[in-house]
């Protein structure tokens, strides 16, 4: 017999994005380049990480090639 499977109610989750996604779009052109800027702040570190680890990868996988 199978069981009918019931799923969380996310009726505050889904209002809450669309709280959001209001409120952004209220927001004046700048302000929304403001917090593109912001962000870019704070994944920066990552993003730096993350390309010097492939740099890393891509001179190992050079250095074992000319083995």
């Amino acid at each position: 017999m199978s069981k009918v499977q019931q799923y969380p109610d996310i009726a505050d989750i889904l209002a809450q994005k669309a709280r959001g996604r209001r409120e952004r779009a209220s927001l004046s052109f700048a302000e929304k380049l403001a917090i593109l800027d912001k962000l870019r702040e704070e994944v920066a570190p990552i993003v730096r990480a993350r390309q010097e680890r492939a740099l890393i990868l891509e001179e190992t996988c050079r250095s074992s090639e000319s083995v």
